[in-house]
């Protein structure tokens, strides 16, 4: 199966992980992110990946990792996180996305001390974690797959790095084998091709697989199958000391195109292979960079048309339909709320501003829709404190009716919901990718100060609702003059 790693997935990566074929995405849900302070939680972004693969029909692989600074242990003799923060946090992506995300991948190279909280590489340590998720996936999503972290190849054993063929075994010996139904692997090829020899270059090479796979069948998980979570090749180095590391475009292509083949040929166990990676824009002194399939405005390298024209083999995804059949479409959900504003000052009724930081007075979503057709649409949006006149929705370009949202009667606007309805104009929407802007008013000039110049407001439960076919004479234009 032909999976693509993402960095940052968006609209235009997704749609071309579609039109090349590949039917799988693995993506980072950053922990940090989602949950910055305990408890509070912020769900827009992973929400909208989960939205997109469903409507590209893409089956979605989630890494889980990077604990925010609260989660962190203070005692180097611990582990570097609370266990128990991270299990409840996984928990609560997989109750939050059940039967919709097809697999978890639990934390990232553990066997190196930067990816594992500047600790010291620690199998048995990780082998309970991956215990706990999946103990925590399994209850809230049976029928999710969870991966074993994907381990970085080294031949290192010290405080920094562990051989990720000695912290594999070491994983097993600490009863690690129960707690995966798949074992995630990173087999980058280096500078050499995916059929250089096994242990040629010490054995940093694609080959290195089978030093993994044959532990696995040594204890007993010969049935177990592999993922590949990343593989890649790079292209352009940040640095000269990794200069032995960079092929051409042509061996960037042909050598990916080789590692599908080889799998599909010799090794059936190694039933995914995930491309690192499709971004764009990255900058240049970001290593990532060199490995994308893609130039900074998503124009295809050769790999991207090699991969595209390759022969593949597909699994359905099992996400559900981008527009239900009740004839609603959630654009965000009822506990995703966005403040715009200029100032973010503590409030128990509001949330953190859009982004982090103030001013912040723009919003823009995405959403898609399979068959909008002729029918008339309505926003429905829940709001807090809109006391301007002048705070726009546009869909697509098109301001909705009324212009602004309305003003919903004399409530304490700072601590109240109420509900906005807004008409969406007749041909505004459109099959698949739409996108929604709202911008925040201007204060009156009377109620500017040195330090807000623009309204405060939130709003969530954004929902597009079919009320049913639109009058004809909607559609109609009037003849050029």
């Amino acid at each position: 199966m032909c999976g693509i790693h993402t960095v940052r997935a968006g609209d235009k990566a997704l749609s071309m992980i579609q039109e090349a074929g590949c039917s799988w995405v693995v993506q980072l849900f950053v922990w940090s992110e989602i949950e910055p302070l305990a408890g509070e939680y912020f769900w827009e972004y992973p929400d909208a990946v989960v939205r997109a693969c469903e409507y590209y029909g893409l089956n979605l692989a989630v890494r889980l990792d990077q604990p925010p600074d609260w989660a962190l242990s203070p005692n180097g003799d611990q582990l570097p996180f609370d266990l128990e923060a991270y299990a409840s946090f996984v928990s609560r992506v997989a109750q939050r996305y059940q039967g919709r995300v097809r697999a978890y991948i639990i934390w990232n190279e553990p066997n190196l001390a930067q990816e594992w909280g500047g600790h010291s590489p620690d199998p048995a340590g990780y082998a309970e974690l991956l215990r706990r998720a999946y103990a925590a996936v399994k209850a809230s999503d049976p029928q999710a797959l969870v991966v074993s972290a994907g381990l970085a190849p080294t031949n290192r054993v010290d405080d920094t790095a562990m051989d990720d063929r000695t912290y594999l075994q070491r994983m097993y010996d600490a009863s690690a084998a129960g707690s995966f139904d798949i074992l995630g692997t990173h087999p980058y090829g280096f500078a050499y091709p995916p059929d250089d020899a096994r242990h040629a270059h010490q054995g940093l090479n694609f080959s290195r697989l089978l030093d993994l796979r044959e532990i696995m069948t040594s204890n007993g998980d010969v049935h177990k199958p592999v993922w590949a979570t990343e593989v890649g090749w790079t292209v352009e180095v940040v640095d000269e000391s990794s200069g032995w590391l960079e092929v051409s475009e042509e061996e960037q292509a042909s050598y990916l195109v080789r590692a599908f083949e080889k799998a599909r040929n010799d090794w059936l166990w190694l039933e995914l292979i995930a491309v690192w990676n499709l971004s764009a824009g990255l900058p240049t002194d970001d290593e990532k960079r060199g490995y994308s399939i893609v130039d900074d405005v998503y124009g295809p390298h050769p790999a991207y048309a090699a991969l595209a024209e390759m022969p593949k083999r597909h699994i359905s995804a099992i996400g559900v339909s981008a527009q239900p059949d009740d004839g609603t479409v959630q654009i965000l959900a009822p506990d995703v709320v966005v403040r715009l504003g200029d100032v973010d000052t503590f409030h128990p009724h509001w949330a953190r501003i859009h982004g982090g930081r103030a001013p912040c007075r723009r919003w823009r979503g995405d959403f898609y829709l399979n068959q909008p057709g002729r029918d008339r649409w309505q926003l429905t949006m829940e709001i807090m404190q809109v006391e301007e006149q002048g705070n726009i929705v546009v869909i697509n370009g098109h301001a909705l009716q009324p212009m602004a949202i309305p003003l919903r009667g004399k409530l304490d606007f700072a601590s109240n919901w109420s509900m906005a309805v807004l008409d969406v104009p007749p041909l505004a929407l459109r099959q698949g990718h739409n996108v929604i802007k709202i911008t925040a008013s201007p204060r009156l000039p009377v109620y500017q100060d040195g330090h807000a110049h623009f309204e405060s407001l939130q709003f969530r439960n954004l929902r597009l609702v079919n009320t049913g076919l639109a009058n004809p004479t909607d559609f109609v234009t009037s003849p050029t003059p």
